[in-house]
């Protein structure tokens, strides 16, 4: 089953991507007074320039998947226009990787994971794989990521709700996975 929900045989234009997750061991003394968030969750799709980071707490693992239904509720909503075959998700934990077999009790049939991934994969075709950490694009320095090329034109997706809804918030603690 999980076979046929990542099956990339089709020649459709594919989306590669990065996702990480980390819980840092230190946080910055004024930070964590405030109450922030140790852990993080990131991706990143080159190919438009996009870079994502939100603090949140969590186990390692259970922000892997919230790195990975983020990014997948992004690329489902906001590059809706976009024709989006499949997408190919690059992650620097072994353990998200191997969630995704055949033997895993991670994704085991009926499981709330399981039935989100089946969600996204009547859109668009998924495959996970292993890359190593300093070749994921979702860690580099914000600094070093590209903006978009000029050669793309990319129209993101917001309805007019979001739009309203929008505004400049600094500092966020966090989110809960």
């Amino acid at each position: 089953m999980l076979a046929s929900l990542f099956d990339m045989t089709e020649k459709k234009p594919q989306l590669k991507c990065y996702l990480a997750a980390f819980n840092s061991p230190r946080l910055d003394p004024f930070l964590e007074s405030n109450g922030f968030s140790k852990g993080m969750i990131c991706f990143s799709i080159p190919a438009y320039g996009i870079l994502f980071r939100c603090r949140t707490e969590g186990e390692l693992l259970d922000l892997e998947f919230g790195a990975l239904f983020s990014l997948l509720e992004f690329v489902k909503t906001k590059l809706s226009d976009e024709k989006i075959g499949s997408v190919q998700i690059l992650s620097s934990n072994p353990q998200l990787v191997f969630a995704f077999t055949e033997n895993s009790t991670l994704m085991k049939p009926g499981s709330v994971r399981r039935k989100i991934v089946e969600e996204y994969a009547k859109k668009f075709k998924i495959a996970i794989g292993y890359v190593a950490p300093a070749d994921n694009r979702a860690l580099v320095s914000p600094a070093e990521y590209p903006s978009l090329p000029v050669d793309q034109n990319v129209k993101l997706s917001f309805d007019a709700e979001e739009l309203r809804k929008i505004e400049f918030k600094p500092f966020q603690k966090g989110v809960k996975v």
